[in-house]
């Protein structure tokens, strides 16, 4: 038997902070952190999330038309920071198996890149790696707005990297370190990422934070959506079903005011975890980020 965990999510403004779109701190205070298993390190402005974000390969696996996909293994490191969200993900490519076109094509359109609009691609060599990179701007599902981005894909022996921002372009002096500061080496430099951070503030938003709703501009862009984890628990149980959170994304990119308004009990934990590594940008109104409010639905299915 196999895990079905599908998401589905509703957004609803429901308040405002301060925090105004276009400032940038500045990386001074970035950090380099390393993955010493897959052998990469990287600037960050904050102990990234990780995700395990597994991928899909080209072939079924199985007797058609019943097989499913093979899964490579496929790691998502994601930190914010003045209103972008930056994203370094490692992809297995063993023997330079898939070209670096296929990364964008079948795996981040698929996902972090889905409604994305390429405007301009340079190919480039970098120590003998084969390099893409990709300007871009990424629209809401109704397509009323968009933010700019960079995304560079690096062709390295066994594996791919790709390093993505989304909400400014390598214009912005962040984003241009961001997208140099890649080390690969069997003993890279930095901080171990170990299991990463949360996403999930313990401090929850004042309701007097949370106001009128429908007032931005532009609703909170989610890039990365992780899966809720189908606990051993559970399968022992044969059980299925759903849950029903209510959480704020806030202005400072953090998620808040998490609570379960419906579900089963079992699935509450995991539905709780997945959403604090939820990844944003906040929504916009009347000039600043603010803090808006989400439902969002766990389905587990066993099939």
């Amino acid at each position: 038997m196999r895990k079905l965990v599908s998401t589905v999510i509703v957004l609803s403004v429901l308040g405002f902070q301060t925090a105004t779109p276009g400032q940038t701190t500045g990386s001074a205070d970035w950090k380099r952190f390393r993955v010493t298993t897959e052998h990469f390190s990287v600037s960050l402005p904050a102990l990234p999330v990780v995700i395990r974000r597994g991928q899909y390969g080209q072939m079924p696996a199985g007797i058609p038309p019943f097989g499913l996909p093979v899964r490579k293994a496929a790691n998502s490191y994601a930190a914010y920071q003045d209103g972008v969200v930056y994203l370094l993900i490692y992809f297995a490519n063993p023997s330079h198996e898939e070209r670096l076109e296929f990364f964008l094509d079948e795996q981040l359109k698929r996902s972090e890149l889905r409604n994305a609009e390429i405007l301009a691609t340079n190919e480039t060599s970098e120590n003998g790696r084969r390099v893409l990179t990709y300007q871009f701007n990424k629209y809401d599902f109704q397509k009323s707005f968009s933010y700019p981005g960079t995304l560079k894909l690096v062709d390295d022996k066994d594996r791919t990297f790709a390093l993505l921002a989304i909400g400014k372009d390598q214009t912005d002096s962040s984003v241009a370190q961001f997208l140099q500061s890649l080390e690969m080496a069997d003993k890279p430099g930095g901080v171990d990422v170990g299991g990463g951070a949360s996403n999930a503030s313990e401090v929850n938003e004042p309701a007097n934070a949370i106001a009128a709703a429908n007032t931005a501009s532009r609703k909170a862009m989610i890039i990365v959506k992780p899966e809720p984890q189908y606990t051993e628990a559970a399968r022992r149980k044969m059980l299925r079903g759903s849950v029903t959170l209510r959480a704020v994304l806030s202005a400072s990119g953090k998620v808040t005011n998490v609570e379960v308004t419906s579900g089963l009990p079992d699935f509450a934990g995991s539905s709780i975890e997945a959403a604090g590594k939820l990844c944003f940008i906040p929504a916009v109104k009347d000039g600043r980020f603010v803090s808006t409010a989400v439902e969002l639905q766990y389905n587990f299915n066993i099939y």
